[in-house]
């Protein structure tokens, strides 16, 4: 089975460069009392990032957010009510900034805000921890951004230069009163490119990682329907088993590659913070050495590009599935709570003493799953499977999947002899066990489908098992309607 990768949300690409053309660009007044002007570009990058951040925190300090005795505490004792218009005036170090900059704050702080208390309700809703809202954007430890939108070919345009290279040109003019060295300037963002930019409604760029992102609608995944049924099990052996016998792994030597340098510049770190004779927080809060920042971030960037390995891996599996198959059932599982910590057992006979609870056991299985991403993969499919309307997604009750004998639907929990193995204490079934709770998970949302609106009444998994036996294929489902 191959598979292809969605056509996502935004396309990213890499800035190579920056140019200003036209009028020096006004930066607002030095300590001096004289105008500042520049038409360099990595400062009037810069310079648009900090406005950009400004003017959102501005925003952001008029929200607030409820505490424990059910009262509205304020983000801010100082709220900032300013408009642009008046900003402008009062903020002259940002009378330049083109109107399609400074205005875009505006709407993604409010569409930021707004969509971290709708999810924060729905993590409540289905019992898992509400999260954090949103704060100011920190100069120091936030990546530097703006955005500029579109609107119809006013501002942030693009222009394809060759097949690997474009510009984006940003337009402002200087305030009426700074146009000694000009009017009129353009920002020419050069940009690496990979394929051909769609239609975009705006632009969103990241000065720290030279990044920019078009922000564009989804294209659907082109499928033809092929009446076919699938269930899924994620887990720690294998990321994903499907119910026709086929599995994903991740690639497990590049990932333990990163874990292992990972963890030898974390010990480095640790060193250089034993060596100060402070403690770790001590240290990092009065200023850590060159050498422990540049490991520190060494770190960073190497936890996110083990993110972008099992982020790519998800998403060409997901758009495989969504691509082949009517319906993917997976399992409804809560994460948060699957990692928890193991319950502490207070020794009876000694107070003050815990009894082993197998924590360490837990420690290791608890890392292993989130190194695999159990909850990527199914919120992947669940926005994939709403982006076409022949595909749906079915989630059950996890309880006993793992433990029931396909067969003869005897549930032990001596069934599972080990984390490969499969063998029925009842019938005598062998499988792999992976493979059993797949089947398992699809005859749970056949029969799931089947009670909510009877489509698939017909189909039952047990009935097709003269067909699934010795090569476990996937069912062909096709609905009955009454």
């Amino acid at each position: 089975m191959k598979y292809g990768i969605i056509m996502g949300m935004s396309q990213k690409t890499v800035i190579e460069r920056v140019d200003v053309q036209g009028a020096h660009i006004y930066l607002g007044m030095a300590d001096d009392g004289s105008p500042m002007y520049s038409n360099d570009g990595n400062r009037v990058m810069q310079w648009l990032c900090d406005a950009w951040r400004f003017r959102f925190n501005a925003n952001r300090s008029n929200r607030y957010i409820i505490n424990k005795n059910k009262e509205k505490k304020p983000l801010s004792e100082h709220p900032d009510t300013r408009t642009v218009k008046t900003m402008r005036v009062e903020c002259p170090w940002i009378a330049a900034v083109p109107t399609y900059v400074i205005q875009s704050p505006d709407r993604i702080e409010n569409t930021q805000w707004f969509a971290a208390i709708a999810r924060r309700k729905t993590n409540i809703t289905h019992h898992r921890k509400a999260g954090r809202m949103p704060s100011f954007l920190s100069r120091k430890h936030d990546d530097h951004t703006f955005a500029c939108w579109y609107n119809n070919g006013q501002n942030a345009l693009f222009q394809q230069v060759n097949r690997n290279h474009g510009i984006v040109t940003i337009k402002g003019q200087n305030p009426k009163d700074y146009r000694d060295h000009g009017t009129r300037f353009t920002i020419r963002i050069h940009i690496r490119v990979s394929q051909p930019i769609r239609p975009y409604t705006g632009i969103r760029v990241n000065w720290t990682k030279r990044t920019l992102v078009f922000t564009n609608t989804p294209l659907p995944i082109k499928r033809e329907q092929t009446g076919m049924a699938v269930g899924v099990d994620v887990g720690v052996a294998h990321a994903a088993a499907q119910s026709n016998g086929m599995f994903l792994d991740l690639p497990k030597t590049k990932l333990a590659k990163i874990d292992r340098e990972i963890r030898r510049r974390q010990r480095a770190m640790a060193r250089k913070a034993n060596l100060s004779g402070k403690t770790r927080r001590q240290y990092v809060r009065d200023g850590v050495s060159q050498r422990y920042a540049r490991e520190r971030a060494k770190v960073a960037d190497l936890y996110a590009k083990k993110h972008r390995i099992i982020t790519d891996c998800y998403q060409k599996y997901t758009t495989g599935l969504v691509r082949d198959f009517e319906i993917v059932c997976v399992e409804a599982l809560q994460t948060a709570n699957m990692t928890r910590k193991a319950t502490p057992k207070p020794d009876p006979n000694t107070p003050g003493h815990y009894l082993s609870n197998g924590q360490s056991r837990k420690r290791g299985l608890n890392r292993s799953m989130r190194n695999n991403a159990l909850g990527m993969l199914r919120s992947m499919l669940e926005y994939k499977t709403k982006l076409e309307d022949t595909c749906t997604l079915v989630q059950v009750n996890p309880a006993y999947t793992s433990q029931t004998c396909f067969q003869c639907k005897h549930i032990d929990p001596r069934n599972r002899e080990s984390q490969a193995a499969f063998q029925c204490v009842n019938c005598g079934h062998e499988d792999n066990a992976d493979t059993n709770a797949a089947l398992n998970i699809l005859e749970a949302g056949l029969q799931h489908l089947a009670s909510t609106d009877g489509a698939w009444h017909g189909i039952s998994v047990q009935d097709m098992l003269n067909t699934l036996r010795g090569q476990h294929a996937t069912l062909p489902c096709e609905p009955q309607h009454a």
